[in-house]
């Protein structure tokens, strides 16, 4: 895996569903990026948390989660699917301009939609260490 950033990444149609994957949002976090989303034209927000970790991002995207995981984990991510950059752009702005850390966030390629959540998650934990650090990391 390379990293590139969201607003230089060409983004393809890889699954039909247009939509936002949130994960491990507290309620107030999750009302205030259902806003955010409606603002900027994202309106399908899937929430999900580390119970979720052991199911495909495919079957995320199906609809057919599974909650069995027991690896739990706090790290707060978002993974956008079929979305356009401008919307992704405008998505993180308000988020920042609602004072909402920044989450790992990551949007679906055809490499992607086969991993677990939990491999998703524990990758972009290593590139945020990665990046912060300088080095470079082999997937």
């Amino acid at each position: 895996m390379s990293f590139e950033k969201l607003n230089e990444t060409s983004i393809s149609n890889i699954h039909d569903r247009s939509c936002v994957i949130i994960v491990n949002a507290n309620k107030k976090e999750s009302a205030m990026i259902k806003n955010i989303g409606r603002l900027v034209g994202i309106r399908d927000c899937i929430f999900l948390d580390s119970k979720n970790g052991n199911t495909t991002i495919k079957n995320i995207l199906d609809n057919n989660i599974s909650d069995g995981n027991e690896e739990l984990w706090t790290n707060k991510a978002m993974i956008f699917n079929n979305i356009t950059q401008i919307k992704i752009n405008g998505f993180l702005d308000s988020l920042k301009k609602m004072k909402i850390a920044r989450p790992l966030s990551a949007v679906v390629t055809e490499t992607t939609i086969d991993w677990t959540l939990n491999k998703l998650v524990y990758n972009l934990i290593q590139e945020r260490k990665a990046i912060q650090s300088g080095t470079t990391l082999n997937h």
